[in-house]
């Protein structure tokens, strides 16, 4: 999987279009658009401002590495009531995307009850 392929994927993964990821990150949305068809590669700043809005490590979108703080054998597991539960990368995605729509949620209502 090159590169691109990577960084569509994580993009796909959080349900964001190319207009979405490149407002957040504060480029232009033809340039996400270069970098996922492997026509161009981001500065090391826009590198790292990936990395962190896909929630992935920037050595997994460069080369694909799994050897990271939370490498696929520590993403896949889940303790439910006590009991470890192994989980497909499909699931834990869904589960990781599940909790923060719900920590995101649970931070805008604090808000609006503070107001």
């Amino acid at each position: 999987m090159t590169f691109g392929e990577r960084l569509k994927q994580s993009r796909n993964r959080k349900q964001m279009t190319q207009e979405q990821v490149a407002q957040k990150i504060g480029i232009d949305f033809t340039t996400i658009s270069k970098y996922e068809n492997d026509r161009s590669q981001p500065d090391n700043e826009v590198l790292q401002k990936l990395a962190q809005l896909y929630g992935v490590s920037i050595d997994w979108l460069l080369v694909g590495s799994l050897n990271e703080p939370g490498d696929k054998k520590k993403i896949n597991r889940l303790i439910i009531d006590g009991e470890p539960e192994e989980l497909t990368a499909d699931e834990a995605g869904h589960l990781k995307d599940s909790l923060e729509m719900y920590r995101l949620l649970k931070e805008k209502r604090s808000k609006e009850a503070k107001n």
